[in-house]
């Protein structure tokens, strides 16, 4: 028998599909209907009614794949991960939606590109270390050649994996905690405690 958090989730998802749907569909159709003499205001405004819908459109999509994400890590025990990486899209998604709409508005593709290269360089920049460990992170997710329980040394220091995170492992050492960070755990040599199950006779 289905929870009721499951059946609730799967019935958003299915709402949400719907209304990209919907909204892929009134996107062709304003096209459509701007090249008709008919529809004069439609045709005049096209650029600002196609913009609004196409952000309602890709704001569903991103939640929709945020949600999936979120999902398949929780599933793996490692929830935090799934936010994080969540997280990400959305904020490079709406980068992207926030330059395509100028773009359109202005009916100039050049500026979109000139303001798409200026923001890539200045994140890029900025998040250099970040971008780091967030990539690290997913690979040690998907991976995942330690999880939570093990108990691990890394640096010098032994104790036992208490959370995963996109950016960060945390080690409890019992006497204290230990942030380390994904590009750590990606560079360094781990050396990771035989369960008792796991020991041959």
């Amino acid at each position: 028998m289905q929870s009721p958090l499951k059946n609730k989730g799967s019935h958003t998802t299915f709402i949400a599909i719907l209304v990209m749907l919907v909204c892929l569909a009134v996107i062709i159709a304003t096209v459509e209907l701007a090249k008709i003499s008919g529809f004069s205001f439609i045709a005049d405004h096209r650029n600002a009614i196609v913009s609004v819908e196409l952000t309602v459109f890709v704001i569903t999509l991103v939640e929709v794949i945020g949600r999936a994400v979120v999902a398949s890590f929780r599933r793996r025990g490692i929830e935090p991960v799934g936010q994080s990486i969540r997280t990400i899209i959305r904020g490079a998604v709406y980068i992207v939606l926030t330059v395509a709409i100028i773009s359109t508005l202005l009916s100039n593709p050049a500026l979109a590109i000139s303001l798409g290269t200026v923001m890539g360089v200045i994140i890029g920049f900025a998040t250099q270390n970040l971008i780091s460990n967030v990539v690290s992170g997913m690979i040690l997710a998907i991976v995942r050649p330690v999880q939570i329980g093990d108990e691990i040394t890394i640096t010098g220091s032994t104790g036992t994996v208490k959370e995963i995170a996109l950016i960060y492992t945390i080690l409890d050492t019992k006497d204290r905690l230990y942030y380390v960070p994904s590009i750590v755990m990606f560079t360094n040599v781990v050396m990771k405690n035989k369960k008792p199950e796991e020991i041959i006779p």
